[in-house]
């Protein structure tokens, strides 16, 4: 098998990496660049949890992924903590968040369902994005105001014990965006992102656990 990234062979890998994760399509050295560490934080009062740290190689590898159409990647970013999520959310059903109406039209796919997939999970698609602006292109305030630009789609029973699903957070707007068409008091809501941009690990309340938790 070769590294879905730099083409390696993985298994020229002869270390205990590859022995505990052989199903690993990212090679040794690919996957050392990508900061892993199981972080926890409170947005809002709801448990986020995420297992990286928004760096340059996670940020190439969902690019390539996303905006390449390079589906074959869908499984990378999940498949080190597949008996971590399943666990820790036993019984929640996953929510994911929207993408624009243009960007799903011009993938051809929606990113995160192939991403949960490997999860076996329920997974719910809910809402929906009435704005069409690309996120990383905007200042922070207008990124803040997209909160209103999440709507739940009608008549979309929500589960009790609910998800929130995205790839990575960043300012948290889309989440926010999300929250604010529910009653938290009436569900369990978690948060899960794949990685965190550094300036969540600042935050108060936050908990880091060991790589090999």
């Amino acid at each position: 098998m070769r590294c879905l990234m730099c083409g390696k062979d993985t298994l020229s890998d002869r270390s205990l990496y590859r022995l505990f994760f052989l199903d690993d399509q990212l090679c040794m050295d690919c996957r050392s660049q990508w900061h892993r560490q199981r972080i926890e934080f409170r947005m809002d009062q709801i448990p986020v949890y995420s297992s990286y740290v928004y760096n340059e190689a996670f940020a190439s590898c969902l690019l390539q992924y996303k905006e390449c159409g390079d589906e074959a990647l869908k499984d990378v970013f999940l498949c080190l903590d597949i008996d971590y999520i399943r666990r820790k959310f036993h019984g929640y059903t996953i929510l994911l968040m929207p993408s624009s109406e243009e960007k799903m039209q011009k993938r051809g796919f929606s990113h995160l369902s192939l991403m949960c997939e490997c999860l076996h999970m329920p997974i719910l698609n809910p809402f929906a994005k009435k704005d069409g602006s690309e996120q990383k292109s905007l200042h922070v305030r207008d990124r803040q105001r997209m909160i209103h630009d999440i709507i739940l789609k009608d008549d979309v029973p929500l589960p009790r014990k609910i998800l929130l699903f995205d790839d990575v957070i960043t300012t948290g707007s889309t989440l926010k965006g999300a929250l604010s068409n529910m009653d938290a008091s009436r569900h369990s809501v978690r948060i899960y992102t794949a990685a965190a941009h550094e300036k969540w690990l600042q935050k108060p309340m936050r908990r880091h656990f060991s790589r090999h938790q």
